[in-house]
């Protein structure tokens, strides 16, 4: 005889029983610590281009410095989809575990390099491993909260990522600012305050994996991967780290999957089977649509972003010189033939002092004061935007019109102030980061969201590689029309946020809303 089995207390689906858990310490601790985890990646990837800024004893000339700041981009799309493969077949925790601490340690050791092509290589080997960040911290959470609070907290976990530039510069001043010298004879360098910036900066990488051994793995994948006493196990955990109580009292002792465990495969065969199924239906659509909207905020946020110092420093050239008035495009061609041709002609002028081979050795205070700014406000946007979890569609197009109108707008206002607020504004695409993560997590089931976030990483990052070098050939020279065509690109965004999936709560996060 057959027996039936009755769905009670004790067996529910597997996330009616996570919901059990609750929300408290241990779900407020494992955000904080995978929002540590994002500031880092951000802080490193930032940072590292002001390092090279003042990284003047490694005689850099322009073609090495775009080199070495590309080299980051470059690392993130080549072990992105690896890194997706690895978080969805062996586990959220053990991937950010080995990121952050191979990264930290890789990062620190940067500040040993001998030459540019050292410097350039240990920093590609540590951007390939701590760039794993930028996606499974959101899953790890995604996976280990209740429903009603998953989408905030991943929100508010992207205020560390668009605080990190302004944290880099803020780390990066008061070091550059040190006047010290410390030779270290059996490697033929000099120690100096831009090589312990490096250790600086790779410091939260490692107390965010530190910080991580104290944290359980997802229980979803544990439960996906057909592991369901361990699942359970940490379940009681987290119920008891929140509720101050004994893990008995968590009171399931079993619980039905909507999804299968998944069978041994080969590597090339199992990363297939993880990504294949993302741009078939009846995921293709939303999938081709997310990665637009993704690729879009990240070459525009990014791109500009990198460039703000060197931008920044031509403004105030122009300013100082009174030379010339207006936007921010007026005050960058106010200078651009001087500057440039600083080597050729050899003169002396007010506006010849600077050239691209120049290094400075520091970072400019106006360059300090806008990124705090900005990006606090942007910080404090997000934060604001976290607790509207049921207005994401709307939020998103908010966010890519605003960026709409303030790219038109640079070039059109009369003087400078204004034009550089609305640059900011410009690059505020910023704030639809957090919300993209949290479509990727409730668009997809468990079986591919390590994947699904790992290749919008890569997708905006390689977005942003094309973005940096070509703002640097084309704005110094054709400003206008770069942010023209930029804002036009953005307005398309626009048009694709607008079929996203409608504001509010869905029943059920494993099947995609259709277009």
């Amino acid at each position: 005889m057959v027996c039936e089995t009755k769905e009670t207390e004790d067996q529910l689906p597997f996330d009616e029983a996570l919901e059990k858990t609750g929300n408290g310490i241990y779900n407020i601790l494992l955000a904080a610590t995978c929002a540590l985890s994002l500031l880092a990646i951000g802080a490193d990837l930032f940072g590292f281009s002001l390092v090279v800024t003042a990284a003047c004893d490694l005689h850099l000339t322009v073609a090495q410095k775009g080199i070495l700041t590309s080299t980051p981009f470059i690392g993130i799309l080549l072990v992105s989809y690896i890194w997706g493969y690895v978080s969805d077949t062996r586990g959220r925790r053990v991937t950010l575990l080995i990121s952050l601490t191979f990264g930290f340690l890789l990062s620190s050791i940067c500040s040993l390099s001998i030459d540019w092509i050292s410097l350039g290589v240990l920093k590609f080997l540590s951007v390939c491993f701590s760039c794993a960040a930028n996606s499974v911290s959101y899953t790890l959470v995604g996976e280990s909260c209740v429903r009603r609070v998953r989408n905030k907290y991943m929100v508010m976990m992207t205020c560390f990522i668009l605080f990190s530039p302004a944290f880099a510069a803020l780390l990066t001043y008061p070091i550059l600012k040190l006047d010290f010298e410390a030779p270290i004879q059996c490697l033929g360098i000099v120690f100096r305050p831009w090589r312990l910036l490096n250790i600086i900066l790779a410091l939260p990488s490692g107390l965010g994996a530190l910080a991580l051994y104290f944290f359980h793995e997802s229980p979803k994948f544990l439960a996906n991967c057909g592991r369901r006493e361990e699942a359970l196990e940490v379940m009681r955990s987290i119920y008891a780290v929140n509720h101050s109580c004994s893990k008995e009292e968590f009171g399931i002792t079993s619980f039905t999957m909507s999804e299968s465990a998944k069978k041994e495969q080969s590597l090339f065969r199992a990363m297939y089977e993880q990504s294949a199924p993302l741009f078939r239906p009846p995921y293709l659509w939303r999938t081709l649509q997310l990665y637009f909207i993704v690729a879009v905020v990240f070459i525009t946020n990014n791109s500009f972003l990198v460039w703000l110092p060197h931008i920044l420093n031509l403004i105030k050239i122009s300013m100082e010189s009174n030379t010339a008035s207006g936007n921010v495009c007026d005050l960058i061609s106010a200078v651009k033939s001087p500057l440039l041709n600083t080597t050729a002609n050899g003169t002396d002028t007010g506006l010849s002092q600077i050239s691209p081979d120049t290094c400075v050795g520091t970072i400019e205070e106006n360059v300090i004061i806008t990124l705090m700014i900005s990006q606090t406000v942007f910080s404090f946007l997000n934060f604001v935007i976290s607790y509207l979890p049921n207005h994401r569609r709307k939020l998103m197009i908010g966010i890519l019109c605003l960026s709409t109108l303030s790219g038109f707008s640079v070039s059109v206002v009369p003087e400078p102030i204004s034009s550089v607020v609305l640059f900011m504004v410009f690059t505020s695409t910023c704030l639809g980061m957090g919300i993209l993560a949290s479509y990727f997590v409730d668009q997809y089931p468990t079986t591919y969201r390590g994947m699904v976030s790992s290749l919008s990483i890569m997708v905006g990052r390689s977005s942003s590689f094309v973005g940096i070098n070509l703002v640097g050939n084309v704005i110094f020279h054709h400003c206008r029309i770069t942010f023209n065509l930029w804002s036009l690109l953005v307005l398309c965004s626009v048009v694709a946020a607008w079929f996203l999936p409608p504001d509010k709560p869905l029943e059920s996060a494993e099947k995609p809303t259709k277009l």
